[in-house]
């Protein structure tokens, strides 16, 4: 059995960044990474756009030479899952057996694709992405004239949908709800989405759910929707949401509620095991509730406060939630929580492409939603909403084009 030290489960980007900022604080113990998948950790978001599109390889996407890991004394266990953890040993038990003990336990599970309960779901033909496999399944078949249907409108699925577009196919994207980014998007931002996607050649048909999907010699061939329609296709993607995966921390005991409940220092109702990332529900003083944030800057801010608590420090993880996408070429910038704020729509000038939503609640920035904006807009617009700075309809007068 090997020396106590800091067990990660999970080798996503999360998990991954742990290790390296434990290393980097010249943490001396033992770093092990526990990961299913048998690809080195690697950057998620090019999945969806770059490396589904066919402009970037896997490999570009790895999040360090398969060498760092060794100078750095990481453990990397590749396809190699944790089974369960006792936290009363404090020992990990993976699915080969092994038995590792930990000082620390980080759980970095992540979130699985939410799979509708569609009679014909399982059929082949249907799938998710969530995974370098996931992409390099789907850009396979992604050639120019081959069907692409894709069951939601948020974020993966429109990213999706613009890098299959740009290798040829014809994309239709169906979203139940009333309109693109419906969660998360002010109507006016919902409304320019939609013209980009429409004017590059995607079909949107919105406010009609799927009921059914349909195969024919046991491999799927169309979605049937609520009207009766059918959208056939040669592919169908599912990108309806994600969920915590829980399963692991719940069965070790440890406090659960639409993801791992964690403290300000990311640790679980057990003080020796701390989760972070897409999995762990934070308390945030900023908004007075507990979040769980489904993004990049999130993995790599809360590796961040991992790591430091680990070694001794006190932080105290109180983000501004952001997120960032890529249609078309067109950058989307959403900043802030926008509950319970008015809006306020302000487009540069009646020829820019660039549109900026403003959410103010009591007469203080409390986020935004940016499309096409500038970078220095966007920093602007971020530094505003982080200090909650007192609302002014001219804050882009001092910002250059």
């Amino acid at each position: 059995m090997q020396q106590a030290g800091v067990v990660i489960i999970g080798g996503g980007l999360a998990g991954a960044q742990v290790a390296i900022q434990l290393r980097q604080r010249k943490f001396a113990g033992p770093v092990t990474v526990l990961s299913e998948e048998n690809h080195a950790p690697y950057w998620r978001p090019p999945l969806s756009k770059s490396i589904l599109e066919g402009t970037e390889d896997p490999p570009t996407a790895a999040l360090r030479a398969a060498e760092f890991w060794q100078r750095r004394r990481i453990d990397l266990r590749l396809g190699e899952a944790a089974l369960a953890v006792d936290t009363a040993r404090k020992m990990v038990t993976t699915r080969r057996r092994d038995t590792l003990a930990y000082t620390y336990a980080v759980l970095a599970t992540g979130a699985q694709c939410i799979i509708p309960p569609l009679p014909g779901i399982a059929l082949p033909g249907v799938q998710v992405l969530r995974t370098v496999d996931d992409a390099a399944s789907l850009r396979g078949v992604a050639r120019a004239g081959m069907r692409i249907a894709i069951l939601g409108g948020g974020f993966i699925g429109l990213e999706a949908a613009s890098a299959l577009t740009a290798r040829g196919a014809r994309v239709t994207v169906i979203e139940r709800e009333p309109r693109l980014l419906a969660r998360v998007a002010a109507p006016a931002m919902s409304d320019a989405v939609l013209a980009l996607h429409r004017a590059h050649g995607v079909t949107v048909l919105q406010g009609r759910g799927a009921t059914a999907v349909e195969g024919v010699g046991g491999v799927a061939v169309a979605v049937r929707l609520e009207d009766g329609e059918m959208v056939p296709f040669d592919r169908l993607l599912v990108c309806v949401g994600i969920r915590p995966e829980t399963r692991l921390a719940a069965a070790a005991g440890l406090d659960c509620q639409d993801g791992i409940l964690v403290d300000g220092e990311l640790r679980g109702s057990d003080r020796a095991i701390f989760a972070l990332g897409d999995c762990a529900r934070f308390p945030s003083q900023r908004y007075g509730r507990t979040l769980r944030l489904e993004s990049i800057q999130n993995a790599i801010d809360g590796a961040a406060v991992v790591a430091a608590a680990i070694c001794g420090e006190t932080p105290c993880y109180d983000p501004l939630p952001m997120i960032s996408s890529l249609q078309f070429g067109q950058p989307l910038d959403f900043m802030g929580l926008a509950t319970g704020a008015g809006v306020s729509v302000h487009p540069r000038n009646a020829q820019s492409a660039e549109l900026v939503v403003l959410h103010v609640k009591n007469g203080k920035f409390a986020a935004c939603e940016c499309l096409n904006a500038m970078p220095n807009t966007v920093q602007k617009l971020r530094e505003c909403i982080a200090e909650e700075a007192a609302f002014d309809k001219d804050i882009f007068s001092g910002v250059s084009a």
